[in-house]
């Protein structure tokens, strides 16, 4: 029992500091470029993809899928708990949006999710997707503004999927992991820089709106910063 707790917290730990690493920020130094001092200053794959390149955004974000997938996946063979597997998954997460490696201030860790939520339930990541599939075919035959369409449909993903599992199964460890998982990104969205927004004067619930449904600040509102 000891050493099973100690691999856990171990394991937990681990994937913490692997979600701490990000793979968006590496490939821009790569390159030269700063992704904290470009475009909109995320550590994210769609960043990386405006001022990169669409296929070093893609090979980006899979890997910040990964870090979430493998997470709950080497958990699972090594015999761990589902609880274990899911904190895993979830300290990737976290890892990604709060990372050690940069100075607690990462990326909104939308590609973490959704690998924690193939790992954990396969069936229900492809319904938890119909809103971002939805939207993909929006942007491609009535082209509204994809910044703002995409962001929205990825948060009501986030909100399918636990909805998915407890309509089969009720209340269970990967409902609860789900619903974490959409708060924690949910929190990421409305705290990250937002003192800047409130400096600006804007009203609170406007500032609010635009951070939780579209994953805009009050600064890329008003074109200061890149969308």
């Amino acid at each position: 029992m000891a050493n099973a707790s100690a691999l856990a917290i171990a394991l937990i730990v681990l994937s913490y500091l692997v979600g701490s690493v990000s793979f968006p920020w590496l490939v821009a130094r790569g390159r030269g470029i700063d992704l904290r001092k470009t475009g909109s200053r995320k550590l994210g794959g769609s960043n990386l993809m405006r001022h990169v390149g669409l296929g070093p955004g893609i090979a980006a974000g899979v890997l910040d899928g990964a870090k979430g997938f493998f997470a709950v996946l080497i958990a699972r063979g090594l015999g761990l708990s589902i609880e274990v597997q899911l904190a895993c998954g979830i300290a990737a997460l976290i890892g990604q949006m709060w990372p050690v490696f940069h100075s607690f201030d990462g990326g909104r860790a939308n590609a973490t999710g959704w690998g924690f939520s193939l790992a954990a339930d396969p069936i229900a990541t492809l319904i938890m997707g119909t809103p971002l599939y939805l939207s993909l075919a929006a942007v491609v035959l009535v082209r509204p503004r994809p910044t703002r369409v995409l962001p929205l449909a990825s948060l009501l993903s986030f909100v399918i999927f636990p909805a998915v599992i407890w309509e089969q199964e009720r209340t269970t460890p990967t409902v609860v992991a789900g619903l974490l998982v959409f708060a924690l990104i949910v929190v990421r969205r409305l705290t990250a820089g937002v003192r800047a927004d409130l400096s600006t004067g804007a009203s609170p619930a406007r500032v609010i709106a635009n951070r939780a449904l579209f994953d805009r600040s009050e600064l890329q509102q008003r074109g200061e910063i890149a969308i």
